[in-house]
């Protein structure tokens, strides 16, 4: 394991928080769409096949790494910078008889040798890098994919940076650091570096549709009553996503999925 210092933004990935996630998303995942946005990230992809190398990037609980080792024999290397999530997805690794190698570390501050992989897969993680540190990754991703290696991005987006924003919206932004590009600039990124074949989905009418049907599934668990959690919590998760899914209506805030190879 590569260790570093701990981080949980601000306490957003703390052991609470992660299990209230887990409810909301599914067994494995913190993050929005669990299993499903897995699912569809995966289709879009020719190398997962058996034995292939892949990388993910904010491999968070394990969810995404144990699906690719089960469901196409791929041999996975998952990396995150958060404490707590690598310590659930190493324990888990027992649990399942897995062999994926979770590493605790800033993706930025580790080297892997050329070629090492088939595929890069990473998801709503890279929004908490600047775009100096986006570019400084993808030219690392570029040298770590084997020849036509592939990589496969879903991630926060914006509208065009050229027209207004919400207030809100942009102080949400603000507070949590995050660096977000509307989808087709930031498949640009995936071009600058010398990615081939790039192609940029706004995926953001999908993502509505997972947020609305993520908030009615959390309510009906915590109905008549929260469950397991403080009802502050529960209240601030239902605002968090209530906020959410207005921006994405309203068009502030995105969802996007990027695609590039290596040759």
């Amino acid at each position: 394991m590569v260790t570093e210092e701990k981080w949980d933004n601000r306490g957003q990935y703390s052991e609470k928080r992660i299990r209230l996630y887990e409810q909301i998303f599914g067994e494995g995942y913190i993050s929005s769409g669990g299993h499903m946005t897995t699912e569809q990230l995966c289709f879009l992809l020719q190398n997962l096949t058996k034995d292939a190398r892949v990388l993910e990037i904010g491999s968070g609980i394990g969810g995404a790494a144990f699906f690719l080792e089960s469901q196409y024999g791929c041999v996975v290397t998952g990396v995150d910078l958060c404490e707590n999530v690598c310590t659930i997805a190493e324990e888990r690794t027992a649990t399942k008889g897995s062999t994926v190698n979770f590493m605790l570390g800033d993706i930025l501050n580790i080297d892997f040798p050329p070629k090492s992989f088939d595929v890069i897969m990473s998801r709503d993680t890279l929004l908490h890098l600047s775009e100096t540190k986006k570019r400084k990754l993808f030219a690392k991703c570029i040298e770590w994919l084997d020849d036509n290696g592939e990589i496969i991005i879903g991630d926060y987006c914006r509208r065009p940076k050229s027209e207004p924003i919400c207030e809100f919206f942009e102080a949400y932004v603000a507070d949590r650091g995050y660096d977000l590009h509307e989808p087709f600039a930031y498949g640009k990124l995936l071009e600058d570096a010398g990615f081939k074949k790039v192609v940029s989905w706004d995926v953001s009418g999908d993502f509505l549709e997972l947020l609305e049907a993520e908030l009615q599934r959390f309510r009906k668990e915590h109905n008549p009553r929260p469950k397991h959690f403080e009802k502050e919590n529960f209240e601030h998760t239902e605002k968090s996503w209530l906020q959410k899914i207005g921006w994405v209506r309203i068009g502030d805030m995105r969802k996007g999925v990027l695609y590039g190879r290596r040759g």
